[in-house]
């Protein structure tokens, strides 16, 4: 329960617009709610502010990432692995054929058999639609086409993800092969 007047009327509004952009559940905006009163109970506000709503949708927004990479299959952490890598070696025009090189190292350093380029297409596909990163198909002319891969999730969440993972986490300080190909063309 909240005492009389520490919650104003537009921010009930704020709390109810925004999860209703999501999902429309009336479960959601009081969770919202709820984590908005105890980010202004932590910073000491009399009253729940608006700002408070951001940074309470910004936690929540974060839990959920966590947890849905959290529980992603093995070789679907993989294939993340090898984008952050890229990523975190300034790699950041990622394409499939760099995507599939990198895959297929850090396979082979676990010891493990990788997947087929269909199926590591498939998973990239399955994070695109989590919205964790980006997938384009690009027309290269004459020589085909390729996908175009751009991590939409910050760098620090997904190590954070990563470094969860007992297997995983050995691999973050890999460097790929890629990258020292990259830096002397």
């Amino acid at each position: 329960a909240f005492y009389p007047g520490t919650v104003p009327e537009e921010v009930i509004r704020l709390c109810a617009a925004l999860a209703a952009q999501e999902h429309g559940d009336a479960r959601r905006a009081i969770d919202l709610l709820r984590v908005s009163a105890e980010v202004a109970e932590r910073v000491g506000a009399e009253k729940v502010e608006e700002k408070h709503v951001r940074i309470a949708l910004n936690m929540i927004e974060r839990g959920r990432v966590f947890e849905a990479l959290s529980t992603l299959p093995l070789h679907s952490k993989l294939v993340l692995t090898s984008i952050y890598l890229l990523v975190k070696n300034d790699v950041h025009e990622i394409t499939s054929g760099m995507l599939y090189e990198t895959y297929r190292e850090i396979c082979s350093t676990l010891g493990l058999e990788s997947l087929s380029d269909r199926r590591i297409s498939t998973l990239v596909s399955e994070l695109d639609m989590l919205g964790v990163l980006k997938s384009e198909i690009a027309n290269m002319g004459r020589y085909g086409r390729t996908r175009k891969i751009t991590l939409l999730t910050s760098l620090s969440e997904v190590e954070e993800v990563l470094e969860n993972d007992e297997i995983i986490k050995t691999l973050l300080q890999h460097r790929p092969s890629l990258i020292t190909k990259l830096k002397s063309s």
